[in-house]
């Protein structure tokens, strides 16, 4: 995380999230992390793809819930999905692994968010 030239890549979803994450990443680069904002021209899943292919370490998808709620839905190219988490959190959790070295789920006080039960697969095995 802390090598990579662009830690963050915000993905966003509609036209009005492109403005948010502008703003987003503009806040995030005074932290001192280096974000870059994908132009969203695109489907959803190419633009993971992309993101992936390019190393980038985190991703975050955008979109008007996440506006809403003020979080992110975080994805780590080497974790995979870490679900939806607050803004303030993942930038402080970045700034702390990128000081520190690490991994962002490597950060002490990091917890995942509980997993997403799938009820078919549940209906499945019974």
């Amino acid at each position: 995380l802390w090598l990579a030239p662009v830690q963050l890549r915000l993905l966003p979803v509609t036209d009005q999230a492109q403005e948010w994450c502008r703003d987003l990443a503009k806040r995030a680069r005074k932290m001192g992390l280096r974000v870059e904002v994908d132009r969203g021209s695109e489907r959803l899943a190419k633009q993971i793809r992309n993101a992936e292919q390019a190393r980038i370490p985190i991703m975050a998808v955008v979109g008007e819930a996440e506006m809403g709620s003020d979080t992110l839905a975080v994805r780590s190219r080497k974790a995979g999905d870490l679900g939806s988490l607050p803004v303030d959190n993942v930038l402080t959790l970045l700034q702390a692994a990128s000081e520190q070295a690490i991994e962002m789920q490597e950060v002490d006080g990091f917890e995942m968010p509980p997993p997403k039960v799938v009820e078919a697969a549940v209906e499945q095995e019974e």
